[in-house]
């Protein structure tokens, strides 16, 4: 444990080392603020069991896969690791179901065709060539005559054939000889053409086995587990950053793993044990749990003959390390004496030029 005593002794021990005169007044004026660097990390395994009634179209092979009797109280995997997510799908024993499907065959009547094959279809489609002209310049596309055409008629007569419902000569459109309909390209003017749907089966597969005549239910229960990492770093703020990083290289740091449900050491100090215990707490669906944690001690200790300068203290390898830095104020009256000379060297600059 490190002591009051053992801290002012290091830093005046240093101090001396220095070449600085002994302050005369430690302790008395050694004012000490107490750190506790906690840092490590706490690896969980996160576990949730859910059970859902499932169906499959068609048969499906289901002997692979374990059985449970009571998803709750099913075993957990002790050989598990806590970092692998990992998804377990069981069946519960005695729910699988094999059934022929109602169908029978696993074929359904088609409601298109309502199992003919084929559907309707006109037989005739109007003109493409018509809309903006006449089928025929004579008889309208009606087989009678009714009129002679007159001289714009007979202008338009270029391009035109023989219709064949009233026999006007040039008279008729191309496409339609006069009749104002082509035969539907689908049915060849059939009136009816293969169903798109069943293309002329009469059948579709039965949408609920998916055309195998067969159905398979079953109770399945999954286990769901994915590992859950919490990082420690007491305290976030109030040390040093140096002061930190140099903790971390050469203090003597105290090590504790503790496994699932493991106690705290008792003889963990008081302090950090305060501080561990609630990372400790399980969270909900916790299996399984790693904590991996260090501690080190650390004292900043400020002199009043040494105002510019600061003392971080903590156990090293061998002895106790005294780390000095420039105190808070000695750190803004350096921060002050730049910012002076920036401003005074951009005064001459703009002076010569």
């Amino acid at each position: 444990m490190l002591s009051e005593h053992d801290v002012v002794e290091a830093v005046r021990q240093h101090i001396v080392e220095r070449g600085d005169p002994p302050p005369m007044d430690l302790p008395a004026t050694a004012r000490i603020t107490w750190h506790s660097l906690l840092e490590g990390k706490v690896v969980r395994c996160i576990e949730d069991r859910t059970e859902h009634e499932r169906f499959h179209a068609g048969h499906i092979d289901l002997s692979g896969r374990t059985q449970y009797d009571s998803l709750g109280q099913h075993p957990h995997d002790a050989t598990a690791s806590l970092t692998d997510a990992k998804t377990v799908k069981l069946v519960r024993r005695g729910s699988v179901k094999e059934q022929a499907c109602a169908c029978g065959s696993g074929k359904v009547q088609c409601p298109r065709c309502m199992g003919d094959g084929k559907v309707s279809c006109a037989p005739s489609t109007t003109c493409a060539d018509c809309p903006d002209a006449e089928p025929c310049l004579l008889c309208h596309g009606t087989g009678n005559r009714t009129r002679e055409p007159s001289r714009d008629q007979e202008q338009a007569r270029t391009g035109r054939t023989t219709c064949k419902l009233c026999g006007g000569l040039e008279t008729a459109c191309p496409a339609c000889r006069g009749h104002g309909k082509t035969t539907c390209p689908t049915c060849q003017g059939k009136g009816s053409r293969p169903c798109p749907d069943c293309d002329r089966a009469g059948t579709l597969p039965h949408k609920r086995c998916a055309g195998t005549g067969h159905t398979v239910t079953w109770t399945e229960g999954i286990i769901d587990r994915q590992p859950q990492t919490e990082d420690i770093r007491w305290p976030d703020a109030g040390v040093s950053f140096v002061a930190r990083q140099q903790a971390r290289e050469k203090g003597r740091w105290s090590k504790v793993t503790l496994v699932d449900r493991e106690a705290v050491p008792d003889g963990l100090e008081t302090e950090f044990k305060k501080l561990l215990l609630p990372h400790l707490k399980p969270s909900d669906g916790e299996i399984a749990r790693k904590a991996t944690v260090r501690y080190l001690p650390l004292a900043r200790v400020a002199v009043s003959h040494h105002s510019h300068r600061v003392y971080y203290v903590f156990p090293g390898h061998t002895a106790l390390e005294v780390l000095p830095l420039p105190s808070p104020r000695r750190t803004w009256q350096i921060a002050g004496v730049v910012l002076a000379a920036l401003a005074a060297l951009y005064l001459l600059v703009h002076l010569i030029s």
